[in-house]
């Protein structure tokens, strides 16, 4: 039997979420690890081993920063279908007070 629409959204929406929660736990570990790296330059000063290290840790933090963009914006997506989904069944406008 093949799952409904809304079941299928919702579920989607859900691993979604999760998702999105796995990447803030990456900035926020990304983040960390690089405030820790900036207080060891400052107080044992700069190499060049720790200046490569700084730079990939900028890095990987962007790329955990724009990953969770892209899950915000499949989320919306998701959002967004689901509200055309519900108003459909319902004959209302998104947006509309109940």
């Amino acid at each position: 039997m093949p799952i409904p629409e809304r079941v299928r959204l919702v579920i989607a929406l859900t691993e979604v979420n999760s998702r999105y929660l796995r990447g803030e736990n990456r900035c926020a570990g990304a983040e960390i690890e690089l405030a820790c790296a900036l207080a060891c330059e400052k107080h044992e000063g700069v190499t060049p081993d720790r200046t490569r290290d700084i730079a990939q840790l900028r890095e990987r933090l962007s790329a955990s920063e724009n990953e969770l963009l892209a899950i915000e914006a499949e989320r919306d997506w998701l959002e967004n279908e689901l509200a055309n989904f519900d108003t459909a069944g319902s004959g209302k406008q998104p947006g509309d007070l109940q």
